[in-house]
């Protein structure tokens, strides 16, 4: 993901070239080219109890029930999977990533004229800007074939992070044994995760968001592990590292790394590893950036435009959609089942709702769109926890 500066700037060029004249060419064919590879487009759409301001078509009450808002929530997720197509020409890898957050196999990608599962193409050995795995040599001590995924740090085509395409593909809930055509080879998920925990003591940018993410959902009774370097590795140590680095400094206001700490304190609470050391660091950073941003919502129920650092808003519809997406989404993740019931929180799920709605006929960055979206979908699944 960039950082949030990067964000709000493309959020509003999306955003204005939807609608705008052919004057605003002025802005450059850099920046437009750059909403061609980032933009996450809407198809027109015929509904009949459906307006562009409201297309979910449900009314909106003061204070939702529990009922009326999981309907909006699901029409919501509906209309952005159905009228949002990615397009094999058009995007990238980077977009195809940051959507199966939220739709997993059902993210539908545009290939040849024909609507297909965007994860089945990739993984059939399909081809598109930005998508980067390479077999690697076995790995030594269990002679299990390797996944070589290339980082373009900063990125919006390709792997921006280490890890980052392995960390979205493993919320997505695919078995292990998922196979993966790699150039002549097949290989599975299970050979990209255990690729992962090899490299680990070989990352240059000292940035572990996305690989806590992939290794507490892949290997979910794995709590140590032998690296390429020889030496015993563990979550534990990762996740200590990663709760004592600067949210403010960390990609889009530290989001991304309060996931993967919000992934550890829920592996140790489903594998009841008492918190203590890194695993204690691990939940107190969570639950400290959950009381501020608690403190820091907006009060028409959006999270700060300036996530954990100060409060604020933005005029800006897509970095509204972007910040309060991503805050949404940890928050879903990480909150227990009755603080996901509190008004603060349907609150601000219900407004996300509004704000994607108000969107449907503009252009959207995919980054913030699809984790706002990943976040409904996994509060969508909580409210009956």
């Amino acid at each position: 993901m960039p950082p949030r500066s990067t964000l709000a700037i493309s959020g509003s060029t999306f955003a204005i070239a939807a609608n705008a004249p052919i004057g605003l060419a002025l802005f450059g064919l850099a920046l437009i080219g750059l909403a061609l590879i980032l933009g996450c487009d809407t198809k027109p759409h015929a509904s009949t109890n459906a307006t562009a301001s409201n297309p979910s078509g449900v009314p909106s009450p003061t204070t939702p029930d529990s009922a009326t808002l999981a309907a909006r929530i699901d029409k919501t997720l509906e209309f952005n999977r159905d009228r949002r197509i990615l397009s094999v020409e058009r995007n990238a890898a980077w977009q195809v990533a940051h959507g199966a957050v939220a739709y997993g196999k059902d993210l539908k990608l545009l290939v040849d004229g024909k609507t297909v599962s965007a994860l089945d193409y990739l993984f059939q050995g399909g081809t598109m800007r930005g998508w980067q795995l390479a077999p690697g040599p076995a790995i030594p001590k269990t002679k299990r074939p390797s996944v070589q995924a290339y980082v373009e740090a900063g990125s919006y085509v390709g792997q921006g992070h280490v890890d980052q395409f392995l960390g979205y593909l493993s919320q997505a809930a695919l078995p292990l044994n998922t196979p993966i055509q790699i150039d002549d080879q097949t290989l599975t998920i299970e050979d990209w995760g255990r690729s992962a925990q090899q490299n680990v003591p070989n990352n240059p940018y000292r940035e572990y968001s996305w690989t806590l993410i992939a290794l507490t959902n892949l290997f979910p009774n794995e709590v140590t592990w032998t690296a390429a370097d020889g030496n015993p590795w563990t979550l534990e140590s990762i996740a200590e590292f990663e709760a004592k680095q600067d949210l403010a400094d960390s990609p889009c206001g530290g989001m991304h790394r309060l996931m993967g700490l919000a992934h550890t304190v829920r592996y140790c609470r489903n594998q009841q590893i008492p918190f203590k050391g890194g695993w204690q660091a691990a939940k107190t950073t969570v639950e400290n950036a959950i009381e501020t941003i608690k403190r820091y919502q907006n009060s028409d129920g959006t999270f700060s435009a300036n996530y954990t650092i100060r409060p604020g808003t933005s005029a800006d519809l897509s970095t509204r959609i972007g910040t309060t997406g991503h805050t949404l989404e940890f928050l879903a993740y990480a909150l227990e089942p009755q603080q996901l019931k509190e008004p603060w929180m349907e609150r601000a799920a219900w407004k996300l709702c509004e704000l994607l709605d108000s969107a449907s006929q503009v252009e959207l960055e995919c980054g913030g769109l699809y984790h706002g979206l990943s976040g409904l979908r996994i509060y969508r699944n909580r409210m009956s926890d």
